[in-house]
């Protein structure tokens, strides 16, 4: 069962990084979201999963608008195809990546909305006289609600470094904000995580809910940004030896009766979640198409980037077996293309569209392979790249634009490839090498020798398994990969990319309001 419609409420807050505004007295007034006021909403168990249901919402509108490709667009896995002014300033940089962007400010208000929401609900459970329909609801509405603040700083602390931390609605309103080193942003991550991972249940009944190994997997992974390796390895290695979690070896889900192999499976409408008997999945975000999700502007633009704009070349009708429709934002580097074995089923067909077939009946051409140039490719139109995002519904419009398979968040093989990470960083090479290879053989790729394993290999095994899945550049900034891999595998942005760009500008529009005391930039800015 999935998490049926969510509900309208968003807490009010009244910190200052929530709503940009163009004066300061239009700034500090607070606007209702909905009738769920606080006061009618924190008296029961239903309210506060109201509340909690809110902050489900705000995850899935993570990717919406435009901001789910800057995250790749300037690193070693993507280069803009049909440009977008918002992808093409993380793809040059230089002056035009300032305190200005609008990629900035988008994900510090999302955050910081986030964090607000987070803590006003947690704050309430502290202060409110409470209708509980069981003693164990309020201890899952805190470890629910604690992982999704950490879950925002942990957007902020791989985005922006050291931030402001607030653990407080403010009344009244804060502006002296100064900022946090990254050491207690992750300092604080990992008491959410680790709270959330002792109070979270092993597994629910409804799809789409934050469950133990979830919470496991981020705490292992800011134990690793502060380069705690041993007691990340044992958490990662909880959630593989748990009988809950296992890599998918054969076909499963629904759509046997169709061509493909267990990997093209993985990514197939219908069978991201455990229902569908995948024991990959840990977390996936809830987006099915025409589920009703209540706000209709979370939208997960993640398939207008990836999937590419082949309807506006002559000879090419929208179709789902084509992927349905794109817009050509991002087409993969050389590097990641030439970076798979023949026979790895990761580069079949299946999962790596290489070649494009004619497909309008009235062309005369119908039915031919088309021949791809430089030109098409460079212009986002025709090019090969992964199927993961293939989405259309033909019936019912084929040009819907947006992506509503659910989407993974976090899923077995990422788990094995930190493990591999954590285990390389304590020299614990054959460790690493059966960590890799449990996600190398289920792909039929030939098997890592110990004294092959490196970084730049785990890197790009992570590339090869987790493209489109996971943020690029959260790895490489996590990493401190982000400028050699550029260099190494991006071309375009290698002319320009510097050390200081792993971390993005403070928003101009939260420094300005931060009246009270100074919120200094970051380095370079």
């Amino acid at each position: 069962m999935k998490i049926h419609k969510i509900s309208g409420f968003l807490l009010l807050t009244g910190i200052l990084f929530m709503v940009p505004s163009c004066d300061d007295e239009e700034f500090l007034t607070e606007y209702p979201k909905s009738f769920n006021a606080p006061d009618n909403t924190f008296t029961s168990t239903k309210g506060f999963n109201t509340a909690v249901n809110g902050l489900y919402s705000q995850a899935q509108s993570e990717y919406r608008d435009i901001v789910y490709g800057t995250l790749y667009s300037g690193t070693d896995l993507c280069l803009n195809a049909l440009t977008h002014p918002v992808y093409k300033v993380v793809e040059s940089l230089g002056e035009n990546l300032n305190s200005a962007y609008y990629g900035c400010e988008t994900f510090w208000n999302w955050a910081y909305t986030f964090i607000a929401n987070a803590n006003m609900i947690l704050e309430a459970l502290e202060l409110s006289d409470v209708n509980w329909d069981s003693p164990s609801d309020k201890v899952l509405i805190e470890a629910q609600t604690r992982f999704f603040r950490a879950y925002a700083y942990r957007t902020l602390s791989y985005t922006f470094g050291g931030v402001p931390i607030v653990l407080k609605v403010a009344k009244p309103f804060k502006l002296d904000y100064t900022k946090s080193s990254l050491t207690d942003v992750l300092d604080l991550m990992i008491s959410d995580f680790t709270f959330a991972a002792n109070n979270l249940p092993a597994e629910v009944t409804e799809e789409g809910r934050i469950v133990k190994a979830a919470a496991q997997h981020y705490l292992a992974e800011a134990h690793m940004y502060k380069e705690e390796w041993t007691t990340a390895e044992a958490l990662l290695n909880s959630i593989i030896s748990s009988p809950l979690y296992s890599l998918m070896t054969e076909r499963f889900g629904m759509h046997l009766s169709e061509e493909g192999d267990v990997f093209s499976d993985i990514f197939k409408e219908d069978n991201a979640n455990r229902s569908s008997g995948n024991l990959e999945s840990i977390w996936v975000i809830q987006m099915q198409y025409n589920w009703d999700q209540g706000f209709n502007y979370f939208k997960d633009w993640s398939r207008r980037a990836m999937v590419l704009y082949y309807s506006r070349v002559t000879g090419f009708l929208l179709c789902d077996s084509l992927g349905g429709r794109g817009v050509g934002r991002l087409r993969p580097t050389d590097f990641w293309l030439n970076s798979y074995e023949s026979q790895d089923i990761r580069n079949s067909g299946f999962n790596l569209r290489r070649k494009y077939y004619y497909n309008d009946p009235t062309h005369e051409d119908f039915g031919k392979e088309f021949p791809m140039t430089d030109e098409l490719k460079e212009s986002g139109s025709l090019y090969a790249s992964t199927r993961k995002f293939d989405f259309g519904k033909t019936v019912d419009n084929p040009a819907y634009a947006f992506n509503e398979k659910d989407n993974y968040k976090i899923r077995l093989a990422e788990t094995y490839l930190l493990l591999a990470e954590a285990q390389f960083k304590q020299g614990k090479l054959d460790d690493a090498a059966t960590s890799i290879n449990m996600v190398r053989i289920r792909a039929n790729a030939t098997p890592v020798l110990p004294a092959e394993v490196t970084l730049d290999y785990i890197l790009d095994e992570r590339a090869r398994e987790l493209f489109g899945e996971y943020p690029r550049k959260y790895t490489l900034t996590r990493t401190g990969t982000f400028v050699d891999r550029v260099k190494m595998h991006n071309a375009v942005t290698a002319e320009f990319v510097q050390e200081f760009n792993a971390l993005w500008p403070i928003p101009q529009s939260a420094i300005d309001a931060n009246q009270g005391a100074e919120l200094v930039q970051n380095p370079g800015y």
